[in-house]
């Protein structure tokens, strides 16, 4: 009887650890994804003015930015509050950077462009996805409690993340990239913040009021072209595992000269390609670092290759090396 007892006793317990160890991850997985839906919805949706700062190697700077969305859509102005002027501002997926000089200049994209990230969290959530995700402790930021995120990459291709969510509406109040050693690269912290301000059409309005010219104008030609199925294979076979193409468009250059940009993504990292004429001489591959942004170049037969991304630089060698031109073979556009 007392055997059986024991033999029943262990078998239950037995049991719960196997549950326990199936259902831990699953319930850790959930909660995550919980935490980054909410992280989705406050980012967007949220009315919110504040003051960051953006760390990155040993420049500092300090940022405000003023954030509201509604029926009409979602409008930003960011602007910088040391150093020179510069602004950005938002209108749907519309961005204008204002840039100081004797002539101030703007660079007009369709191509959407954000201070916080936007994560798709489906794909990051995902049994294919290029990550493993953590929810871990509690830390304060700008006089809020927050919950902390870890993002980890699963190969070389890509840095690693960390979140600080804000415990009642899971506002993104810190934001850091790191190297496979844990190492911040770079960070975007929230100094101070009002959430649910109420924002008037004039802090909007943009500071810099001379008469801006068109440096760069990339055009969003992502419906007509992404999903032609011969172009898109090939392009996956030339970049690492996890990252799509986003977005195909022209760009027209302050010099007149037309190119061509590849926008590739795995939902938290991304690279461009820019292929453009250049002159007949060849110069070799290259690749130069920018604090967490790496660069790939290469020019050969009268074209011009470049590869750009705030990745490691084995992910712009790896591209840039696959799409590199010369001996015959044809770059993006001749696919």
């Amino acid at each position: 009887m007392k055997a059986s007892f024991r033999n029943g006793g262990l078998t239950a317990l037995t049991t719960l650890w196997i549950a326990a160890l199936i259902s831990g991850p699953l319930q850790a997985d959930e909660e995550v994804q919980h935490w980054l839906d909410r992280m989705a919805r406050a980012v967007e949706t949220l009315d919110y003015r504040g003051t960051l700062v953006h760390v990155r190697e040993d420049r500092v700077d300090t940022l405000r930015i003023i954030h509201r969305a509604d029926e009409d859509g979602v409008r930003e102005r960011i602007y910088a509050v040391d150093g020179e002027p510069r602004e950005v501002l938002r209108d749907g997926n519309k961005v204008r950077c204002l840039l100081p000089g004797d002539e101030p200049q703007v660079m007009e994209s369709q191509l959407a462009g954000r201070l916080l990230p936007h994560l798709p969290v489906n794909r990051l959530t995902s049994p294919e996805s290029a990550y493993n995700m953590s929810l871990e402790g509690q830390d304060r930021v700008a006089g809020m409690m927050t919950r902390r995120i870890s993002i980890d990459p699963r190969d070389q291709y890509r840095y690693g993340y960390r979140l600080w969510l804000e415990e009642s509406t899971g506002m993104l109040l810190r934001y850091a990239l790191t190297d496979p050693e844990g190492r911040q690269l770079q960070q975007l912290a929230f100094t101070s913040i009002e959430l649910g301000a109420s924002i008037s059409d004039s802090e909007l309005a943009p500071a810099m009021t001379e008469a801006p010219r068109t440096l760069t104008t990339l055009l969003d030609d992502n419906e007509g072209r992404v999903g032609t199925g011969r172009r898109h294979e090939a392009f996956q076979d030339r970049v690492p595992p996890g990252f799509k193409l986003a977005n195909i468009g022209q760009g027209r250059a302050e010099n007149g000269e037309e190119f061509e940009h590849l926008l590739f993504s795995d939902g938290l990292a991304s690279f461009s390609i820019y292929l453009e004429p250049a002159g007949p001489e060849s110069t070799g591959s290259r690749i130069k670092a920018m604090g967490a942004v790496h660069v790939f170049t290469d020019q050969s037969g009268g074209r011009s290759l470049t590869v750009v991304g705030e990745v490691p630089a084995e992910t712009v060698e790896y591209v840039g090396q696959r799409f590199r031109l010369g001996s015959g073979e044809s770059g993006p556009s001749g696919d």
